[in-house]
């Protein structure tokens, strides 16, 4: 399945919509705006980001 992409009119005139789909799915959303893209991901996905991050990291940092 492709990324799911957003233009930011779009993210912004639905953001309740777009919380709520990356809360229940657990897949990021892009969102496209003219400076740029950003990622939205669920509190669930980034915890688990920071989890396997921390679990990589060098035990000296």
């Amino acid at each position: 399945m492709p990324d799911e992409r957003w233009s930011v009119v779009r993210a912004i005139a639905h953001f309740d919509e777009l919380l709520d789909q990356v809360i229940a799915t657990r897949k990021p959303v892009f969102v496209d705006g003219e400076r740029g893209t950003a990622v939205f991901i669920s509190m669930e996905e980034w915890k688990t980001i920071q989890d396997k991050l921390i679990a990589r990291a060098p035990s000296n940092l």
